[in-house]
């Protein structure tokens, strides 16, 4: 299965990372659509003066794109796979931008999904009227990268061994796996469908965790350095990734007499699968944190207040992103699935404090929860992951 094409949509660590090992692994056009502000002139200058993008670490790739376009009309066209690679807050906008020029029968899809991202599409597409538009979606980005120059170099820190896809319709996902596999270089593995991979999201869980781990407690004091993220990790933060693994556990045992819900693994068996040797001590859920070689060196998001002092980024995508598009969707589900999530809804409404929203209440409206789909009920949200069409 080769395609005419693949469009790669954002301009950002995992974008970049995509656009070199997919042009690599794959063998065909590889475009780049960029939309947001210069990214597409940033992205041309910097290829054309390394001669191409070029990905280190633990993967090396370096390829050239065929075009970057701030223009769907100029990148979309002929595609048989269209890749978003962007903040979940910025999907709904992109595929607006390019439903009208998707092939019949191409696939859209984001790495990674995040939660709701099928509610979120399937409307789209359906006010667009594009039907013949099949969905997919990765659970997690595939590698911990972060960009060292823009447009030239992309450093991997690690790569996870494998990762879960699943499709809209979901009997799919068998027939494009193969595909994602090869682009991506690495083991796709089938999930049911979207809500399982709504639920399995362990960025979620992750990102959400530690800086409640982390910052709970913060004074306001001004930091001397940030902190490491992962590697920071330490006991009461591990216990509320464990408490936020054990909610949507409880999810799971609800809902796993009716949906195949194989995909969402407990936080500790999903990170042992996804890095395996990389990981020093398994033996705790923190210590498989802070030993995992892909983890490394990273840092808490961090603003600079003055030179040398530094205090917590609390709107970077950590909870901006991972919050309303992930916890409370999972918490949603929850809702409907008559099960408690205490965890969930502390780091939820902890976060709304720092973020100034109410996740829980008056701003539930920003989320990506079913209910804002119409999806209010059991019965409408399983008919609806049930759907056999697009």
């Amino acid at each position: 299965m080769h395609p005419i094409k693949i469009t790669i949509c954002g301009g950002g660590n995992g974008a970049q990372t995509l656009l070199a090992i997919a042009a690599q692994n794959v063998g065909c056009a590889v475009d780049v659509y960029a939309p947001f502000a210069d990214e597409a002139g940033r992205l041309r200058a910097g290829i054309a003066a390394h001669d191409g993008l070029e990905v280190r670490g633990a993967v090396q790739a370096q390829a050239q794109p065929r075009r970057v376009s701030a223009d769907p009309a100029e990148v979309i066209p002929g595609s048989e796979l269209v890749v978003l690679v962007v903040p979940a807050f910025a999907h709904e906008a992109i595929l607006r931008q390019i439903a009208p020029f998707l092939d019949r029968d191409a696939w859209v899809g984001a790495i990674p999904a995040r939660g709701g991202f099928d509610y979120c599409a399937a409307k789209v597409l359906q006010e667009q009227q594009r039907a013949d538009v099949g969905l997919f979606g990765l659970q997690t980005l595939p590698w911990a990268c972060r960009i060292t120059e823009y447009g030239q170099v992309v450093q991997v820190l690690g790569v996870k061994e494998a990762v879960d896809a699943a499709s809209r319709p979901a009997g799919r996902i068998g027939q494009l796996a193969p595909l994602l596999a090869q682009m991506l270089g690495l083991a796709v593995d089938p999930a049911s469908g979207f809500l399982a991979l709504t639920l399995a999201n362990t960025g979620q869980l992750i990102h959400p965790g530690i800086m409640y781990g982390l910052f709970a407690d913060w004074d306001g004091a001004a930091l001397q350095t940030a902190p490491l993220f992962y590697q920071g990790l330490n006991e009461a933060g591990a216990r509320t990734l464990a408490d936020l693994s054990d909610d949507v556990q409880r999810i799971r045992a609800r809902l796993g007499g009716i949906q195949d819900l194989a995909a969402v693994r407990p936080l500790k068996d999903w990170l042992l699968r996804s890095y395996g040797d990389a990981i020093a001590d398994p033996s705790s859920l923190r210590s498989a944190f802070v030993t995992n070689r892909a983890y490394a060196g990273l840092k808490a998001p961090v603003r600079e207040v003055a030179p040398g002092r530094f205090v917590p980024d609390f709107a970077a995508r950590y909870l901006a992103e991972d919050v309303p598009f992930g916890l409370a969707a999972s918490r949603a589900i929850a809702a409907l699935s008559g099960v408690q999530t205490p965890a969930i809804d502390r780091v939820i409404a902890w976060a709304g404090e720092r973020l100034g929203k109410d996740y829980l209440g008056r701003d539930a409206g920003r989320t990506r929860i079913p209910q804002q789909y119409g999806l209010d009920s059991l019965e409408r949200l399983l008919t609806f992951a049930d759907e056999k069409t697009a």
